[in-house]
This record gives structure tokens, C-alpha cells and sequence, in this order.
């Protein structure tokens, strides 16, 4: 099957994420840090009168937390309402991606491509600096490899560290 990944800098790392579970990128980012939270939720936006919780997700990667958020992305991802007219089409299968508005901290926004499920390799056995349920796969394309990343691991991975805090 055909899928469309968007792709995205984080530093110099090329990761990528289904075309169809994106809803938006927006440019301009006012957050309203949250008390007490966990260093993933960097706080929460209000995006034409909806809230969006904001990841940031070099903390999800083991990373620094991003400093620079004026000259960040914020990549807003659907909901599962959003998405389960694809579910039922056979697509997007397993997702999850909560009735909450989320979006991810992103440094700057590449291009989307096409690419066959059988092009989506494995990750290697020596990923260590990411947790690797977190990595769906990698997409060789040209010299560049492009992290695939899954976004139901690091939603999940961000709801119980916060469950965490909470208890």
C-alpha cells in the first residue's frame, strides 16, 4: 500500500510521520506553560478558540528540551474522530490518537513523499538513543534516512508519564 509521509527536522535528524494523521502546521506558537507538568507537555495553546496540548518531542527522543520555541513548528495532529473515516477504509489501523488536540514542537518542516510499506524498513537492533517502540520504522530515500516515527507509542509514552506525575 501507498503512504504519504510528512517529514520534518528535529536538528539535523529527518523524521517523518503519515500524511493523514496531520492536521496542520502552524508558525506562530503562545504557550501557556501547565503547573507542575512533566518536561514532554511544554505547555498548552489556543488555536482559534480550541485547545492544543504541545509535546515537545525532543524530550519525547531523548533530547534536549527545545529552548527556541519563537523559531519552532508546531505540527497539530487529528483526533480520533478525525481519522476513523480512514480506519474504516482499511487504513491507519491501530491507531490511537485520543479526542484531545495535540501537537508536537518541530524545528522546520521538509516535504511529503510517497512511499510502498515494503520501503519501510525495520529499525536496526543498535537504536539506542531513542526508545524504539517510539520509531515505527526507517525510509531509505536517496542519502537521507528518514525516522518514521509512531505517534500512538509517544502519545502513550507522554499519557502515562503524566499519569505518572499525577499519582
Amino acid at each position: 500500500m501507498n503512504r504519504k509521509i510528512a517529514t520534518f527536522f528535529m536538528d539535523s535528524t529527518l523524521l517523518g510521520v503519515d500524511i493523514l494523521l496531520v492536521k496542520e502546521v502552524n508558525r506562530n506558537i503562545t504557550l501557556t506553560p501547565i503547573p507542575d507538568a512533566n518536561s514532554t507537555l511544554r505547555g498548552l495553546m489556543n488555536l482559534r478558540g480550541k485547545v492544543v496540548t504541545v509535546i515537545d518531542l525532543n524530550v519525547c527522543l531523548n533530547r534536549p528540551v527545545t529552548k527556541a520555541i519563537e523559531e519552532c513548528r508546531l505540527l497539530i495532529l487529528k483526533t480520533d474522530e478525525e481519522i476513523v473515516n480512514y480506519q474504516n477504509g482499511g487504513m491507519l489501523i491501530g491507531v490511537k490518537l485520543g479526542e484531545d488536540i495535540i501537537g508536537f514542537l518541530i524545528n522546520q518542516m521538509a516535504d511529503v513523499f510517497e512511499v510502498q510499506d515494503e520501503d519501510i524498513l525495520q529499525p536496526p537492533p543498535n537504536l539506542t538513543l531513542v526508545d524504539k517502540e517510539l520509531v515505527e520504522g526507517v525510509i531509505k530515500r536517496g542519502k537521507q534516512l528518514v525516522i518514521l516515527l509512531n505517534v500512538t507509542a509517544i502519545l502513550d509514552k507522554v499519557l502515562s508519564a503524566s499519569t505518572k506525575i499525577e499519582d
